[in-house]
């Protein structure tokens, strides 16, 4: 099975029904009155101004969200959707996939943190790799490191690493160092392995670079991770 199926927290989804049914108040009353939403590099704090944000980009904007892809950690969870609606769409990719990132505490949203999605193609990924990809593309070290088994090993053009701090650490240094972008392409399974393959650009020769990551996974968890040419 590709994806594991999340039971949305209640006002996770209250949060989306209420957008794709023209609900403001709903929508609203999801918030908590502290809560804070980040959006297209900007802040919104409060209610006050999370519901003049969510009036303008989502109501008026007509925003239609499909979900696609749900990860959860011990953090936040993270909802991946496609959008569509009356908004502006100039320099945006087509389709738009979205990264809806939750914190919630008890029946309340606390904070929202919405981004481009790496996985803009909404490939279906298991959970222990989709959350890789998502700590990868925030930078999150802790994140990171919990999907790796506690020997997991990582090969990377040769060279091994073990353990998940080791690994996190590795990973994440090389992503800031050549500001690198990933584009999920493709999942299959192949050999009891699980083969993402991506597309990665960034500030080194030869951006943008197909890749093959060979996911061995056990019991919920990276056990090892060879990243090769695509097609290797």
């Amino acid at each position: 099975m590709i994806n594991n199926i999340i039971q949305l927290p209640q006002p996770v989804e209250k949060h989306f029904h209420a957008i794709n049914t023209d609900d403001p108040a709903t929508f609203l009353s999801t918030f908590a009155e502290d809560a804070v939403v980040f959006d297209a590099g900007k802040e919104y704090h409060g209610k006050t101004a999370i519901k003049e944000w969510s009036d303008h980009d989502y109501f008026e904007a007509r925003l239609r969200l499909k979900i696609t892809n749900v990860v959860q950690n011990a953090k936040e969870i993270v909802v991946t959707a496609k959008a569509d609606g009356n908004y502006d769409k100039t320099g945006l990719p087509d389709p738009l996939y979205l990264d809806f990132h939750f914190t919630v505490d008890g029946d309340k949203i606390t904070c929202l943190r919405n981004v481009l999605s790496s996985n803009s193609r909404a490939v279906p990924l298991p959970q222990p790799i989709a959350t890789y990809y998502h700590a990868s593309d925030i930078f999150d070290e802790d994140l990171l490191a919990s999907c790796f088994a506690e020997d997991a090993i990582l090969v990377d053009v040769g060279k091994e690493f073990l353990g998940p701090e080791v690994i996190s650490k590795f990973i994440l240094k090389a992503n800031r160092d050549a500001a690198c972008k990933t584009e999920i392409t493709n999942c299959m399974e192949e050999n009891d392995q699980m083969v993402v393959t991506a597309t990665i650009s960034g500030n080194f020769n030869g951006s943008p670079l197909p890749l093959d990551f060979h996911f061995t996974l056990n019991n919920g968890k990276i056990k090892a991770l060879n990243i090769v040419l695509a097609g290797q």
